[in-house]
């Protein structure tokens, strides 16, 4: 029996094992470092509220966050926007969000805006929604867009771009039983080895 070539075996199936793990992964987000975006608010026979912005921000999963600290005020077409956070008295859950290979995806339901202007000025408006986007593992950078419609049909549409902060991942539990057991044989087949090198040197002698 040739045990280098099962000690190799082994090894190519611990990693092929610990990549995939990994790759088929969520992980969690701990925060998102925006960097700008852009929103539109459509008020239907009244008009749209539209531009970019490039404010910095973060947007602390897990936890609310009142004005200014989630974004600065912004004047976007000549109205200014103050965007938090709420529960609406326990209604929402704080904001959420995970990766998996190059998708984001993010529960911002609890994201609100103070608005005023000359068109309209509204105090706790929800704009939150359930976020899709894009993510890249390498630079760690994303965008998420969403729509929040309202009863009267108007709606409100918002992108955010910048780059994510993972929340540590603890080692799977079925991945340290395996990891355990998989050196437990490496020693063995390398107690095997050794005294197989010496019975064949004693016959050899």
């Amino acid at each position: 029996m040739n045990f280098h070539k099962i000690l190799i075996a082994l090894f190519i199936s611990l990693l092929l094992s610990v990549y995939g793990i990994s790759s088929v992964r969520a992980d969690m987000v701990s925060q998102l470092d925006i960097t700008g975006g852009s929103l539109s608010l459509n008020l239907g026979s009244n008009g749209t509220v539209s531009g970019n912005f490039i404010q910095n921000g973060t947007l602390v999963m897990g936890q609310f966050q009142p004005p200014p600290n989630l974004l600065p005020p912004m004047t976007i077409d000549g109205h200014t926007f103050s965007i938090f956070t709420d529960s609406s008295n326990g209604l929402l859950t704080p904001p959420s969000a995970q990766v998996s290979g190059t998708t984001i995806t993010a529960d911002l339901s609890s994201l609100f805006a103070n608005i005023a202007g000359p068109t309209i000025n509204a105090a706790g408006m929800n704009i939150g929604g359930l976020a899709t986007g894009t993510y890249d593992p390498g630079t760690g950078q994303f965008t998420l867009s969403w729509q929040h419609v309202y009863v009267d049909l108007s709606s409100f549409d918002m992108n955010l771009q910048g780059t994510t902060e993972l929340a540590p991942v603890p080692l799977p539990a079925a991945l340290g039983l395996f990891l355990t057991g998989l050196f437990a044989l490496l020693a063995v087949f390398l107690v095997l080895d050794r005294r197989m090198r010496d019975h064949l040197m004693m016959n050899f002698s």
